[in-house]
């Protein structure tokens, strides 16, 4: 439908007890109920079902298919639409995938994609399908977007605000000299719709509105004050189409009008134009499309300028739905032309409308009723390293590095504005006790719920990413020679010596004690149970960093201890190990220990540190994971394990705050409660790896064929029939006795396994493995798959947790099948 302001999407009513908690917290849903959801055209829901889904099942092709139209029907995640759908449509999962696909690469501005993916939709779609005139139009689209994608325009963004679509007038702050934007109602008693928008010149003579005309679009008009009244209606002829034209704007000398129109010609939806005025002619000139990254393939709109303090305003609803949009605030003066684009990718980064973080003027502040910050002061507060923060946008070295930071911030930004619409629809639905408006307010409440939680992991995936970036940057430019700190860089330089400076494999076999191995065994349960394999590798290394401390910090007192005596000048193979280069000192040798004791307790230090952080990062994302993907089991635990590594992990970091100074003491201590965060966090994950089946891991998934048909698509399994000379065959074949032997895997070793955990296991026995030089083992012999499982627990405590049952035939390995284990 053309009228923005009457745009529906279809959902389910419902009531539910809580308004304020959604469904991925109250419900667990069904691959049939999440499909019911889709067809129901209720998305929103469906986008929670499936995600939750694959959460299970990632690989299965039809729930990303359906996942990734869900994710473009609610406006949300477009770059995971185009990861999900592409997916599909590689795994033939449907023909339609090619237009979802098509439609995802166009509202993510990759165009020449877009239009690839409609056309292959068109080659195979019957000639009823009703997407056939959509896939044109969008083709259509697309073709007028990769023309903008040419030279776009490129400005400050001052300001972002998430606002209802019957709020946007309240995040315009024009000059009163400008003339007044404002609704119709304000200034008509009836005949145009109140809500609609007019603008009034500066001296109140002209007004410039839209009407509904009969082919139920709108048109643009002009009334003049006379002595007596004001004129008739005058149509803006050469500036009005067939279709809808609206938000109409002039600048103050009535040279300029801006205005939305639905015409062909645009990006999709509503696309914002401009028309000089000609006054030989009395008439405008034939309207310009503004382009990119003004528009969008969404709705863009009410383009309003103050010249007096080179602001403007436009607003748009390419990131939200359809019940709120974005009012951006810009600069506006002769800086802002167009330039060629070299890069594609600087299209969709321009059109994402992030904050340029420049401040507005003291003037231009004061003219809207702002107010501006001193300039000195902090903006922000990010650490780069445990000993280098910054807090002016100027202070990054890599441009990278600070559009990442930026798009962090932006991101922060409409998390928080979100927050506060959600919080606002909350006290609506408070105050009403209309069912259907109650209903209503739930859906957006959901929706808005679901996209602030998407927010949060973004968000710091974001300034993960600007902080590894800068980091190399930095390293690049101390390698060249060439770099300067910022005066108002926090940065200690007393630490001398960095975590990669230390000569560590990322793959290695580490030793330990016995208490410490003994731990690791426990550990070993938890991580083939929670997590996945690519995981698991990391935790290893981790583990193998703190290993790795425990040594240098014995070696460190070994050094003190040898500072009292005479010690051979000589250096342990550890030390020889860290340290990067020899070393004669013109000082005493007693002073020598007592230094490199000092260094490797730091470098050790240093491995604690970073082996924590990482299993804090791995740790809190599982746990988070498995709450929120469980909703329907007492889970308050693990809760509660989340909320107390926290607080350890915030309490840990205040201590090391850099605006502190570098203290060795100090940073021991925090190391210590960043432990007892993680020890928190472990003991809930084991604890809940106590309550998953003997079979069961994350790694776990549907294996199924991928649907190549309408009836395998909606779940019905294709079966092979055979000719009634195969089924005659069948009947009367002799069946040769199976011997079945069930034993207990315990590895695949280069080595033999350690004796004294031999020992503790039913019979050993082997396979080599030809020409490989390796050997598998197993333990015991079974006549059932049950009888094998009751002695597993006990393989795996001896030491082997990677243990797990086969079965031989007749003396060879087969696949252990679920009717084998029967």
């Amino acid at each position: 439908m053309r009228n923005l302001g009457h745009i529906i999407i279809l959902s389910i009513v419902f009531v539910i007890c809580n308004p304020f908690i959604g469904y991925s917290q109250t419900k667990t849903y069904s691959a049939k109920e999440a499909l019911a959801l889709f067809k129901e055209g209720n998305y929103t829901e469906a986008e929670v079902a499936y995600e939750q889904i694959l959460q299970r099942y990632d690989r299965e092709a039809k729930y990303n298919y359906y996942y990734g139209i869900c994710l473009i029907q609610n406006n949300n995640d477009l770059s995971q639409a185009v990861k999900r759908l592409k997916y599909a449509a590689l795994k033939g999962v449907s023909r339609d995938a090619y237009y979802y696909l098509g439609r995802a690469y166009q509202l993510t501005y990759r165009f020449d994609d877009a239009i690839n993916q409609y056309n292959r939709f068109l080659k195979y779609a019957s000639s009823s399908d009703i997407r056939n005139d959509k896939a044109e139009l969008y083709i259509a689209q697309s073709e007028v977007g990769r023309q903008h994608s040419a030279k776009i325009y490129h400005f400050d963004v001052y300001s972002r605000d998430a606002v209802n679509n019957d709020a946007i007038l309240t995040a315009y702050n024009p000059a009163k000299d400008v003339g007044k934007v404002v609704h119709n109602e304000a200034f008509f008693e009836s005949g145009v719709d109140p809500k609609g928008v007019l603008y009034l010149t500066e001296r109140g003579d002209e007004v410039y509105f839209s009407k509904g005309n009969e082919l139920n679009g709108h048109d643009l008009y002009k009334m003049e004050k006379l002595l007596d009244g004001w004129s008739e209606n005058m149509a803006l002829d050469g500036v009005n189409s067939e279709y809808s034209d609206r938000y109409p704007f002039v600048v103050i000398d009535g040279s300029t009008i801006y205005f939305s129109s639905d015409r062909p010609g645009g990006l999709g939806g509503y696309d914002l134009y401009k028309a000089q005025y000609d006054s030989e002619r009395k008439a405008f000139s034939d309207p310009v499309n503004l382009g990119i990254p003004f528009n969008s393939p969404k709705d863009d709109y009410l383009f309003v300028v103050d010249e007096f303090n080179q602001l403007a305003w436009f607003t748009s609803n390419r990131e939200t739905n359809d019940s709120t949009a974005i009012v951006y605030t810009l600069k506006w003066d002769d800086s802002v032309v167009k330039n060629l684009v070299t890069d594609m990718n600087d299209v969709n980064t321009q059109a994402a409308m992030y904050l340029s973080g420049k401040q507005l003027t003291a003037e231009q502040a004061n003219a809207i009723g702002g107010s501006v910050k001193n300039e000195q002061k902090a903006k922000f507060h990010f650490m780069v390293a445990d000993t280098l923060e910054y807090s002016q946008f100027e202070h990054f070295k890599s441009d990278e590095a600070r559009r990442l930071f930026e798009e962090g911030m932006n991101l922060s930004m409409r998390k928080d504005s979100l927050s506060g619409l959600m919080r606002e629809k909350r006290q609506q639905y408070a105050r009403t006790n209309s069912e259907t408006q109650q209903s209503m307010l739930v859906n957006d409440i959901l929706s808005m719920e679901k996209k602030v939680y998407g927010l949060d992991e973004k968000i710091e995936r974001s300034f993960y990413h600007a902080r590894s970036v800068e980091q190399a940057k930095i390293k690049e430019l101390v390698a060249a020679g060439t770099y300067t700190s910022n005066s108002q860089v926090k940065i200690e330089k007393n630490n001398k010596s960095s975590f990669e400076d230390i000569l560590i494999p990322d793959n290695f076999i580490f030793h330990t004690d016995e208490e410490f191995a003994a731990h690791l065994a426990e550990l070993e349960v938890m991580y083939q149970k929670v997590f996945e394999s690519h995981e698991i590798d990391k935790l290893h290394h981790a583990d193998s960093l703190y290993v790795w401390g425990n040594i240098l910090t014995l070696e460190a007192s070994k050094m003190l201890e040898e500072a009292n005596s005479a010690p051979e000048e000589t250096e342990s193979i550890i030390n020889a190990v860290i340290r990067k280069k020899d070393s004669v000192d013109e000082e005493s040798l007693t002073a020598q220990h007592v230094a490199q004791s000092k260094e490797l307790k730091l470098t050790a230090l240093k491995l604690y540190h970073e082996s924590l952080n990482r299993k804090f990062e791995i740790y809190e994302e599982r746990l988070k994971q498995v709450v929120i993907g469980h909703p329907t089991r007492d889970l308050e635990a693990l809760d509660q394990a989340r909320a107390e590594s926290k607080e350890y992990f915030r309490k840990a970091m205040d201590m090391i705050d850099p605006i502190n100074g570098f203290d060795m003491d100090r940073y021991e201590r925090s190391g210590a409660i960043k432990r007892s965060g993680v020890k928190v966090q472990e003991a809930g994950l084991v604890q809940y790896a106590e309550t998953i089946g003997e079979n069961e891991s994350v790694e776990s998934e549907v294996k199924s064929t991928v649907p190549k048909t309408y009836q395998e698509l909606q779940g019905f399994e294709a079966v092979e029939e055979k000719s009634p000379k195969e089924l005659v065959e069948d009947a009367f074949k002799t069946k040769a006795t199976k011997q079945l032997v069930y034993k207990i895997q315990i590895g695949v070793f280069k080595n033999e396994p350690n004796a004294g955990a031999v020992a503790k296991i039913p019979e050993v026995s082997k396979v080599e493995i030809p020409d490989r030089g390796l050997t598998k083992y197993f333990s015991g012999k079974y006549k059932s798959y049950a009888e094998a499982q009751k002695d597993l627990q006990r393989v795996q405590s001896a030491g082997f947790s990677g243990a797990f049952v086969v079965v031989f035939e007749n003396g060879q390995q087969i696949n252990l099948t679920d009717e084998l284990k029967k």
